[in-house]
């Protein structure tokens, strides 16, 4: 039953950082970037898609939830589209997007824990990836629905996202970098992966 509740306590605790980091991450770019938008939800820069492939890449299906989350609240609360349609296949595609790109590279390179292993090159092909992967999801939901294709909007998105996640993803092997040569980091990290492994030894 421990086990049990360990496992469920930090699932959601991955699902809560993935949705907190998203949403200041998207107000932080509303704020510094909101010159760049070309339209409602789409920007030439958007940060916040390094936090969809991080939290998948870090905390797998808990990443993909807290996105989906995310992406419902925003595209329902904030950003008031015209269509419920178009809000949920926006949510959707914003979350299996990455969660599919991180599953294929994670199998690709076999990945370590905490990115070891994600090189330069690497990275660029993931962060290429994941900025295709949402926005040609997100564009083939709008043409299902009315059989056309905003081909700017997508250029967009596509540009925006991939130059968000190169951005995250960057800074954010940097701070593991720092967090290894410091042990109450390090230690800090260990024990959050480790939460409930303990358990079942």
């Amino acid at each position: 039953m421990n086990r049990l509740t360990s496992a469920a306590i930090k699932h959601l605790g991955e699902v809560g950082i993935t949705v907190f980091a998203f949403l200041g991450l998207n107000w932080i770019n509303e704020l510094v970037f909101i010159q760049l938008q070309q339209s409602n939800g789409i920007n030439w820069v958007f940060i916040p898609a390094g936090i969809r492939l991080l939290s998948t890449l870090l905390f797998g299906l808990a990443g993909f939830e807290g996105l989906l989350l995310a992406g419902v609240y925003l595209n329902f609360f904030h950003f008031e589209f015209d269509s419920d349609f178009r809000a949920w296949s926006g949510a959707v595609a914003g979350a299996l997007g990455p969660y599919l790109a991180a599953l294929l590279v994670k199998h690709w390179f076999d990945l370590e824990p905490r990115l070891k292993g994600l090189t330069a090159h690497r990275l660029l092909f993931t962060g290429i990836l994941c900025g295709l992967m949402s926005p040609v999801f997100h564009h083939t939901f709008m043409w299902v629905l009315t059989g056309l294709v905003d081909w700017t909007a997508l250029t967009a998105m596509i540009i925006g996202d991939t130059i968000g996640i190169l951005i995250v993803l960057c800074l954010a092997k940097v701070a593991i970098a720092l967090a290894d040569r410091y042990v109450p980091a390090s230690k800090l990290i260990r024990r959050w992966n480790s939460l409930g492994r303990s358990e079942t030894q």
